[in-house]
């Protein structure tokens, strides 16, 4: 039997009070002209657009690693940054705003300036809202163009997924997608179910991201690696197999933890290395799974 983490439900495992910041490093490599991908310890993607209009973040990480993110950008570009998406709540992707909010407008769905304007708790301590600087002020509606350096980013809302406030952008001319953490590749996904996210509604989003944007070359999640859209078909193939097994397993009569027991996602095992793993997996799938959850 696999050892199962131990971690709280609202904080991601890689998120919790014991990791020294300090020591994250951020490794960063360009996905297409003007456009980098900054890697804040090997765990969480920040996406960095830089242009003659300025420089766009999308996802500012942790708090705690603000100054090295900050540094990055200091020496990559040595400019504020003046927009700052967010593509949902989770503190490793809008942490940062606490420091990139001085200068950046920032651009998020409504659910997003809810949570951080109120006293959310993170582990087992509660902030208390972030100051006003520091919160969505522009917002995401279903769907929102932005005009910056020379392309029109495309900005969509699609909720219920891994939040209620998912927001995807896309770059036309780059090519770029990117998902935040409607993708950790190559990983079981973290369904964030108390803030309106569904399993099911998660793969329904990425089969409309994968019709809707059939030209994207790069797609970037907000965890793993960057994939190729022939890469997202397969991962999306990847997480209907094993809630077809769980559906399938509870249909006979099994419980959750003779289902876990059985090792039935051992194929699978490499995607539950990272933060979710396969009895998480399970745990998720299984007091909804029903044989039809396609239709």
């Amino acid at each position: 039997m696999r050892k199962i983490l131990l971690f709280l439900l609202f904080v991601p495992v890689f998120a919790l009070s014991q990791r020294d910041y300090s020591k994250m490093e951020i490794f960063h490599n360009e996905l297409a002209p003007g456009m980098h991908r900054l890697f804040v310890g090997n765990v969480v993607t920040v996406v960095a657009f830089d242009g003659p209009d300025g420089l766009l973040l999308i996802d500012a990480a942790y708090e705690q690693t603000a100054p090295q993110m900050r540094d990055t950008i200091n020496r990559m570009f040595g400019k504020p940054v003046k927009y700052l998406v967010n593509t949902h709540l989770h503190g490793d992707h809008t942490g940062g705003n606490i420091e990139f909010g001085k200068d950046a407008k920032v651009i998020a769905h409504q659910s997003v300036r809810d949570w951080l304007s109120s006293d959310r708790k993170q582990g087992d301590k509660v902030p208390g809202p972030m100051p006003d600087y520091a919160l969505p002020s522009i917002f995401v509606e279903n769907t929102m163009n932005l005009e910056f350096n020379g392309q029109t980013l495309e900005m969509y809302h699609l909720p219920g997924g891994h939040t209620t406030g998912d927001v995807v952008v896309y770059f036309p001319v780059s090519k770029v997608l990117v998902l935040g953490d409607l993708l950790f590749a190559d990983n079981f996904p973290f369904i964030d179910m108390n803030n309106g996210g569904n399993p099911f509604t998660f793969i329904k989003n990425l089969k409309w991201i994968v019709d809707t944007f059939g030209n994207a070359n790069i797609i970037v999640g907000g965890h793993g690696p960057v994939y190729t859209l022939d890469q997202l078909r397969n991962y999306i193939d990847t997480l209907t197999q094993t809630i077809d097994i769980i559906a399938d397993e509870k249909e006979k009569g099994k419980s959750a933890e003779q289902i876990k027991q059985a090792i039935i996602l051992g194929r699978w095992e490499s995607y539950g290395k990272f933060f979710i793993t396969e009895d998480r997996w399970i745990d998720t799938i299984y007091p909804i799974a029903d044989k039809n959850w396609q239709e």
